[in-house]
């Protein structure tokens, strides 16, 4: 079995959330900005970056740090709120288990490399069951260490953990900003999650293979693993 390690983006990648982080933001902005935030703008901009990123981005670098600090925790709250109160959508992306449980089985090193916060990652581990396939202490996760992606850093991070060459990685990603991070650091195959199937077509000269659902991805593992 030739060797390799699956790294995995959390938030649109595993998690289907991208709609539900667009409403919180947009929430926000209604009450603070008097105004919403263009939705294809966020998923351009925004998708794949961090909090501090997105007040900068939409709300400008004039916001004191504590006012930063306030927005970004009421978009958190907002965020949970409306994750628990739509169990329909907060729920591991269909697919990714089985492919979890596959990588498990045979003993294949993955982790997960998201720029979610340490508490953000917490709630998704008490409420979504991820301590069946990962320990808490090995996600790669936003506790203000990197930059944001497309920043290389957390994707060349995650692969020394991982103690597997980068060009033996498997990336998984959502966000145009991901890949071009996943590209930066040397990764050797990345793969776009594109469930929508309508927004990113243009990020294709940096994936190696985009896909609307994640059975091609178990496929493409279970190939590997038999070679």
């Amino acid at each position: 079995m030739q060797k390799f390690a699956v790294i995995f983006d959390f938030n649109g990648t595993m998690l289907f959330d991208t709609r539900i982080q667009y409403q919180a933001w947009n929430i926000l902005a209604q009450k603070t900005l008097g105004h919403e935030i263009d939705q294809r703008t966020f998923l351009r901009e925004a998708n794949g970056r961090t909090s501090s990123e997105t007040v900068d981005l939409f709300w400008g670098n004039h916001v004191t740090k504590q006012q930063k600090q306030a927005l970004i925790t009421r978009k958190r709250e907002l965020y949970k709120e409306y994750c628990l109160a739509h169990p329909e959508e907060f729920h591991l992306a269909e697919g990714i288990p089985e492919i979890l449980d596959l990588l498990q089985q045979y003993h294949v090193p993955f982790t997960i490399a998201t720029s979610s916060n340490p508490n953000s990652v917490d709630f998704y581990f008490e409420h979504l069951q991820l301590g069946r396939w990962f320990r808490r202490e090995e996600i790669v996760c936003n506790d203000k260490q990197f930059p944001g992606k497309p920043a290389p850093d957390i994707y060349r991070y995650t692969v020394q953990t991982l103690d597997v060459p980068p060009e033996q990685c498997i990336v998984v990603e959502d966000a145009i900003a991901g890949t071009l991070a996943a590209r930066a650091a040397g990764i050797g195959y990345i793969v776009l999650i594109d469930s929508e199937n309508n927004r990113m077509i243009r990020a294709g000269a940096q994936a190696d293979l985009i896909i609307p659902s994640f059975d091609t991805l178990y496929q493409l593992i279970y190939d590997r693993l038999a070679e």
